[in-house]
Order: structure tokens, then sequence, then C-alpha cells
């Protein structure tokens, strides 16, 4: 009898101000997802006391720690690793330190206009690469059609992530994951590492497009007058 299992996992769900992390566990249940990846910007510490609090809260869930890294050619995704990770580094060497700690790299948003690696993707040697990411449903789906066009035969273990920094965006990105026997987190590792994984998307959730214009119409700090372009 084969013991495969496919879970539904959203790799990419940050936890910061604008997402109340106690909510996270009946929004995947009503989404019909078997876990997130929780994530915040140069900060592990924070993400890993998040994460512990869910694991005590929900013991039905799988939940990762991790971090989106600022590299000096755009982000970079860490999973299973136990320590902080410099940013501000090349992408090549932010990579090479979560394979020596034992880690996952993940490319998130790979064809974003800003905070991404774009074409550099096919010099590094990441684990896997998010194919849907959320926000870029809102640029009419062109950075995931992009991403899929460009690298589907370059090996990268396929993901999906929402980007979301707003409970109501969990899952609308999301990936399976195939897991052999007892499911645990090093073998959602392993999945990602091995190719194990598949993205999917739902349609683009009205408070995406919401959050969006919030992010348009929003002065930077110091700024009296928008420019739209700015943001991008």
């Amino acid at each position: 009898m084969s013991s495969e299992k496919y879970l539904a996992i959203d790799f990419h769900v940050h936890v910061d101000e604008r997402v109340k992390y106690q909510h996270i566990p009946s929004v995947l249940r009503s989404r019909g997802l078997d876990g997130a990846g929780l994530l915040t910007h140069n900060d592990f510490a924070f993400a890993k006391k998040v994460t512990e609090k869910l694991k005590a809260k929900d013991k039905e869930k799988i939940y990762l720690a991790g971090v989106e890294v600022d590299t000096a050619d755009g982000h970079i995704i860490a999973y299973g690793i136990n320590e902080e990770i410099p940013p501000n580094r090349p992408s090549e060497e932010t990579i090479e330190l979560i394979h020596d700690l034992g880690g996952v790299s993940i490319i998130p948003h790979p064809f974003m206009s800003h905070n991404s690696v774009g074409w550099k993707a096919y010099t590094l040697k990441a684990d896997a690469m998010e194919f849907y990411n959320g926000f870029a449903k809102i640029f009419l789906n062109f950075p995931n059609i992009m991403a899929k066009v460009a690298f589907k035969h370059n090996g990268f273990s396929k993901v999906g992530g929402s980007d979301a920094h707003h409970v109501h965006a969990i899952g609308t990105c999301f990936s399976i994951v195939e897991i052999d026997g007892e499911v645990t987190e090093e073998k959602v590792l392993e999945a990602l590492r091995s190719q194990k994984t598949q993205s999917r998307k739902i349609l683009i959730d009205q408070h995406d497009i919401i959050n969006f214009f919030k992010i348009i119409f929003t002065p930077k700090e110091g700024r009296k007058v928008v420019r739209f372009f700015d943001y991008f």
C-alpha cells in the first residue's frame, strides 16, 4: 500500500504587524491548507518565535520558520536554518550560506520589478523557485508567466506562495508537496530539495487589489507627493 501523501502548503506568509498570526490556523483550515512557511524580512528570530507559538497552539498543521533575506541582487528565502542570514550579500553567497547551515533556498518572485533576482536566477544554485507569487497576480500575472516560461526546465522545485502580508491573502498561491510516510518538517524540506513540489494558485483575492492600491497611494516616508512609478 502506498504511503504517499500530498500536502497543500503556502511557502510565503509574512508575520509582521499587518498579519495577526493568531488567526493563521483558522485561515489555513478555511482554505484547506495543511501548513505555511512563516517569514519576516531579515529577522529570522521573530519568525521562529511566532512559529513556535503556532506549533504549540496548533498540532495539526505544519509550520516552517524562515526568513526572506535582502541580497545585493534581490530577495532569497531560507527555510531549515537556525540562525540569522546576514543581508545585502551577493545572492550566490547567501544561497551557499543557507546550504552550509543545512537549509533550503527559494528564489521568490523572480520577475517582479523590484527585489527580484531576475535573469540571474539562471546562475544560482537555489533549491526552488516561486512559479506562482500571490502579489504578482495583480500585475496581470505577468511575472508568474515569465517565471514559468523562462525556468520550466531548469531543475528548480516549483513552489507557490501567497506573499501574504495580511491574513486574507494566505493561500491565494500555494504548493502541492509530496511526502512519503509520516509528515515531518524535515520531509517537507527534503521535498523542496528533490523537486517533489508543484505550484498552484486560486483566483485573485479582492484584498490583494485593495492592498495594491493602498501601497500605490500611500506616500513613502517624508514624501509629500505620491508618484506612481516610484513603487515599481
